[in-house]
């Protein structure tokens, strides 16, 4: 099992966040194989991609392999805790070897998040076979974890901040006449059907049948970060909602 981790930082707002992606199979030559189609050997989920509709379909191609073969979550901290993560990075770590995998894992960090001290650190916890710090340039399924750590990144910021972009919906998307919807929402939701949940929905009927709990799965929260904070990140991460969203 491979474990890809990237990270978004909103000091504005008082946040980071980390993405983590799980891959049963190394994903490195399905992703190369997108980035040829583009005449692309990387991605980055935070470049701008107003009106450039080639940018925005690769977005949707790793999007939807990501949905496909792999799953995802999030751990949230305060913006301030940039270079002291180990402790709740091994809280991550040690969770996820319990409940995704019987397997050893294989874990690649992006380059900058921890220092060489602190992988070593992490590499010797129980169940971990190899940990390598990596730039997303040469390890691709680093950027799984980017696109994942951008669309949420942007999700938490418009919940914190209260000023979404919105996005008009029309017959292009099947709604005639057009709706608005806010595009950090839109961008998030895309994914939501792999991120890492409980199997067991939270109740017995519709519509609480398709709800399901995330916290220890998909969403971590650091016991660093305020009160208001975990409320807006749980307001958005903690509970999986699998029913239509128009």
């Amino acid at each position: 099992m491979n474990i890809y981790i990237d990270e978004s930082i909103h000091d504005k707002y008082g946040f980071m966040l980390l993405g983590y992606v799980t891959c049963q199979h190394d994903p490195q030559h399905d992703l190369a194989v997108i980035l040829k189609k583009y005449d692309l050997d990387e991605f980055h989920a935070g470049k701008k991609m107003k009106n450039d509709h080639a940018m925005q379909q690769l977005r949707s191609d790793i999007r939807s392999y990501l949905n496909s073969y792999c799953e995802w979550g999030v751990l949230v901290l305060p913006s301030n805790m940039r270079t002291q993560i180990k402790e709740d990075l091994i809280n991550l770590v040690e969770c996820l070897s319990k409940v995704i995998s019987k397997f050893p894992l294989n874990i690649f960090i992006d380059e900058g998040i921890i220092s060489d001290n602190d992988a070593k650190e992490i590499v010797n916890l129980k169940r971990i076979k190899n940990l390598e710090v990596c730039s997303s340039h040469e390890v691709n399924g680093i950027q799984l974890a980017d696109l994942v750590a951008a669309l949420c990144g942007v999700r938490l910021r418009e919940e914190i901040s209260g000023e979404p972009k919105m996005l008009t919906y029309g017959d292009d998307y099947g709604f005639n006449p057009p709706i608005e919807a806010e595009l950090g929402y839109e961008l998030w939701a895309s994914l939501r059907y792999s991120m890492l949940r409980n199997s067991k929905s939270k109740g017995d009927d519709v519509p609480e049948l398709l709800s399901f709990d995330t916290a220890g799965y998909g969403f971590f929260t650091s016991q660093a970060c305020s009160t208001k904070l975990k409320e807006k990140a749980k307001n958005i991460f903690g509970e999986l909602y699998l029913g239509c969203i128009h």
